[in-house]
């Protein structure tokens, strides 16, 4: 049998409409709005395959700052599969990343992705669970001062968010707190950012992340706060594995496991972050 002939083109907002239809097979979170995000993130950098001139699937990458890139929204069309167009798409989506200087490129990988993943060379560093549930009407509202999340925190917060994600994420905090303002919440003490929270509007549910803190503590007001503007909203969240405060935490309100991804890195994991500070990633496209 001959293979396939699999080209790849640039990831336009006219390819939108077909990788939402991806998106919906694959029963994903993503709306239309985080599509065209990708783009304002890394517009070079989002791809499309095409088997025999046919669209197949997509790929989005990010580059952070201090050398870390992403890749995310890996998506082949059912009928084209096991054609060995989510390992060529990969290929490409790492190729483009590494001729950028991109010395560490991660990932969250779904089971069947890992499939790929690892025998290109990604290596393991931790797991994440996704948590489902619905915000409790809590009747009790955080002790500390929690406070809207505006555009002018936003330099302080990346600033607090770097050393706890590994890179400077300004401009997707940026995007991401615009979508959703009133689900977007910063926590301040004496010595200034002790935490933040960003959600958004999700296809299925609203996607709580990221959700960063300096401990626990502050960690709950952010989501007793979350919870008095989402009460009665099914809520997915993306909790790393080393941070057992976090899995308490959600687990705390009911929340159950949905599924798991396996964050995964290829190159030099020189700048790991601090996942104990992570309560709730970006999401699995964006870490």
């Amino acid at each position: 049998m001959t293979p396939p002939k699999v080209t790849f083109r640039p990831f336009t907002p006219a390819d939108i409409p077909f990788a939402h239809e991806l998106k919906n097979i694959a029963r994903w979170n993503q709306t239309l709005t985080d599509w065209h995000g990708y783009l304002e993130f890394e517009p070079d950098g989002c791809f499309v395959a095409e088997v025999n001139g046919r669209a197949a699937g997509t790929a989005t990458t990010i580059r952070y700052a201090s050398g870390v890139g992403w890749i995310g929204m890996v998506l082949v069309h059912p009928e084209l599969r096991r054609l060995g167009v989510g390992t060529q798409l990969l290929r490409h989506a790492i190729g483009y990343l590494q001729r950028r200087e991109t010395p560490c490129i991660k990932l969250d990988a779904t089971p069947m992705g890992k499939q790929v993943y690892v025998p290109l060379g990604f290596l393991d560093e931790y797991e994440v669970s996704r948590f489902d549930g619905v915000a409790p009407m809590t009747g009790t509202l955080p002790s500390e001062a929690v406070f809207p999340f505006t555009t002018d925190e936003l330099a302080n917060v990346a600033d607090f968010d770097a050393p706890a994600f590994g890179a400077d994420r300004t401009r997707v905090l940026a995007s991401l707190m615009r979508r959703k303002p009133g689900l977007c919440l910063v926590a301040r003490d004496h010595a200034g950012i002790s935490g933040y929270l960003i959600a958004r509007e999700g296809h299925q549910a609203i996607q709580l992340g990221p959700w960063t803190a300096r401990d626990p503590a502050v960690a709950e007001r952010l989501l007793l706060a979350f919870f008095s503007r989402a009460a009665g909203q099914r809520v997915l969240v993306d909790v790393p594995g080393p941070n057992r405060a976090g899995r308490e935490q959600i687990e705390k309100y009911g929340f159950t496991v949905q599924r798991g991804f396996t964050r995964m890195f290829l190159g030099e994991n020189l700048l790991p972050g601090n996942p104990g500070m992570v309560f709730g990633t970006g999401g699995a496209e964006k870490g």
